[in-house]
């Protein structure tokens, strides 16, 4: 196993993807409180855009310095995290109309699983060529 090392921009990319998702955090909390959310819509707005945030930290302030690889999976992370977000908030809100109670642990697991297959889709399609 080969250990990567990281480029400063990249380090200082994560800690602003860190960053923006504490004030994802931070705001959603506060407007679900003013909104009156349901919780588990709570629970997949304030976890589901982690990845997203971190990743998009990564590109921003990375994005010239690092090769086409990288920027390419970060494009593709990108797109799959913001499709499965909206997907499994799709579910979610759907079952709160049903008055359907979901745990907080299935949520957050069905949410990254769904990002998590549809990135692996991304990636297939990518090596394919398919656009």
């Amino acid at each position: 196993m080969k250990i990567q090392k990281l480029k400063p921009e990249e380090i200082l990319g994560l800690l602003s993807g860190i960053v923006l998702s504490y004030i994802m955090f931070i705001l959603s909390m506060l407007m679900s409180d003013v909104l009156h959310f349901s919780n588990q819509i709570v629970v997949w707005v304030n976890i589901g855009l982690v990845v997203f945030f971190l990743i998009l930290g990564h590109y921003i302030v990375s994005r010239k310095v690092i090769d086409e690889k990288k920027r390419t999976e970060d494009i593709i992370g990108l797109k799959s995290n913001l499709l499965g977000f909206f997907l499994w908030l799709i579910v979610i809100i759907i079952a709160t109309l049903l008055n359907i109670e979901i745990n907080p642990t299935a949520i957050r697991t069905g949410g990254y699983l769904t990002i998590l297959l549809i990135t692996l889709i991304l990636l297939y399609m990518n090596k394919k060529g398919i656009n």
